[in-house]
């Protein structure tokens, strides 16, 4: 059976790591520090479901390392990878979760549970504005439905 594991390092090794991210680009010392605090690293083995599609958003989570399957209605939709982030619709919305995503060999992310986000976007707006616009992205042109596209976000210029 697949399986998810903890993984526990320093903050501070965290923080270097979340420095290297592009959502977190711009962020202070200190922020990335109250970021790694919140936040759990979690390992994944291949098969290993990360979410399910239709589960209520429990956490927020960032590839760091992998790659992982987008799966709706049983079908693909999208394959993400390091640096790409899911979980925020329903989080943000309080929907179910809109797709499944499954570990494509060990895949390592970290996660910000559902308690921690909203507080978290509050006193970062500079990541709450980068993931509504990345969200926005995966919007189709007539505005009907999400598209899991999942392209890393930029940081401003």
């Amino acid at each position: 059976m697949a399986e998810r594991r903890l993984i526990r390092l320093d903050p501070n090794d965290t923080a270097r790591a979340l420095a290297k991210v592009p959502l977190f680009a711009g962020c202070s010392d200190h922020d990335l520090s109250d970021i790694a605090g919140l936040a759990h690293l979690l390992s994944f083995e291949g098969g290993a479901t990360i979410v399910p599609e239709g589960e209520e958003g429990l956490g927020f989570y960032l590839i760091l390392s992998g790659e992982a399957s987008v799966v709706q209605g049983g079908r693909e939709i999208n394959r993400i990878g390091s640096g790409q982030f899911f979980g925020e619709i329903a989080l943000l919305e309080g929907t179910p979760r809109t797709a499944s995503v499954v570990a494509i060999g060990r895949t390592v992310c970290l996660g910000i549970l559902r308690s921690d986000f909203r507080p978290l976007l509050v006193r970062q707006p500079r990541i709450a504005l980068r993931i509504l616009e990345e969200e926005g992205r995966r919007i189709d042109p007539g505005g009907a439905k999400a598209h899991a596209t999942m392209t890393p976000v930029s940081p401003p210029e």
